[in-house]
This record gives structure tokens, C-alpha cells and sequence, in this order.
């Protein structure tokens, strides 16, 4: 079979983590936000317990305008909270990845007008 007959899948997706993966940039993001989500479950009553929100930022706030997380579903029990949890979660790894593609993204433009200038 050729790679013309099979159908590609999530073209976009594939894009978006490759942007977000590969240059130093990009990694560092992603390594401080990932240094930062177990210091808020370590810390929860510290200043650093806001670091993965802060720094999702520019997307991560549009999660305000929904009416879901895990704070409106504590008074609900506990498999709400969970899902409610999980929810936030993902959001905020999405807001990441995207942050982090923009970093990238950034990134490969800086290195390609330099590149131009020196040609």
C-alpha cells in the first residue's frame, strides 16, 4: 500500500505537537508547566498552587466563562468533583500544548528570518 491510498489522520494534531515539541523553547515551556502541576497538588495553600493557570494564561482563563469545574461540583459528591477534576485538567494540558506550539511556532520564525539575513 502507498502513502498516497492511506488516509492521514489528525493532520493537524500532528502538527500542533510537533511545533510544541521541538525546539528548546517549546520543551521548556512544556518541562516548567510540567514542574509546576505537582508543586500545586504538593502545595495547594501556597502562592505556587495558581502556577498551571498562570502559566496556561491567555486560554486557560476562558475556562472562567464556563460554568464547570471542580469548585461548583464539590457541593455534588464525589464522582462530580472527579470528573469536574479531570475536565480542568485536560483543558489546562490543552492551553499547554497550545502555548507551547505558539512558542514553537515562534521560535522556527526568529530562526528562519535569521537565517534569511544571513544569506
Amino acid at each position: 500500500m502507498s502513502n498516497g491510498s492511506r488516509p492521514r489522520r489528525l493532520p493537524r494534531l500532528r502538527r500542533l505537537l510537533a511545533l510544541a515539541t521541538d525546539n528548546w523553547l517549546a520543551r521548556g515551556y512544556l518541562g516548567v508547566f510540567a514542574a509546576s502541576v505537582p508543586v500545586a497538588f504538593l502545595f495547594p495553600d501556597s502562592t505556587y498552587a495558581m502556577a498551571p493557570v498562570l502559566l496556561t494564561e491567555p486560554l486557560s482563563m476562558m475556562g472562567a466563562v464556563v460554568p464547570f469545574g471542580p469548585g461548583l461540583a464539590e457541593d455534588a459528591g464525589g464522582p462530580a468533583v472527579v470528573v469536574a477534576s479531570v475536565v480542568a485538567g485536560a483543558w489546562l494540558l490543552a492551553c499547554a500544548l497550545v502555548n507551547a506550539a505558539v512558542a514553537g511556532a515562534l521560535a522556527h520564525h526568529v530562526r528562519d528570518i535569521r537565517a534569511a539575513g544571513h544569506a
